[in-house]
């Protein structure tokens, strides 16, 4: 074959590792249909609250400001996991590091500062 022709065999421990992931996915599926155990108890279909019986109907609203606060802590984390091999690296970065995680972090402050005008992170219910 010549230099740069296709060359299927290359791809074969990958399409193997497909098949096998895949067989392996299916296959405990399968065992688990055939071999799992089918006792059903009422005490099962109870919802689980940390322990506590459950109160309230299963479709009752509750306050949205839970999921901003999950969201402000995932946009932290993200802003955090990319901070720190920046600090790390920081001696051996250019000028142009510095410029860009500068412009990075202002783009977090201008979300949390728009996220504070709109009242998103005071705590009350509506």
């Amino acid at each position: 074959m010549e230099p740069g022709s296709w060359m299927p065999y290359k791809y074969l421990p990958v399409l193997i590792a497909l098949i096998l992931a895949t067989l392996f996915g299916l296959g405990g599926l399968i065992l688990n249909k055939i071999f799992a155990p089918r006792r059903f108890n009422p005490v099962k279909f109870i919802p689980y609250e940390s322990g506590n019986l459950p109160s309230g109907l299963p479709k009752e609203r509750f306050f949205i400001g839970f999921f901003l606060l999950a969201i402000l802590f995932v946009v932290f984390d993200v802003e955090v996991i990319f901070l720190y091999p920046w600090a790390v690296a920081f001696d051996f970065i250019s000028d142009e590091g510095f410029w860009v995680m500068l412009f990075f972090i202002g783009l977090i402050l201008i979300g949390y500062i728009y996220e504070i005008l709109i009242g998103a992170l005071t705590w009350h219910r509506k």
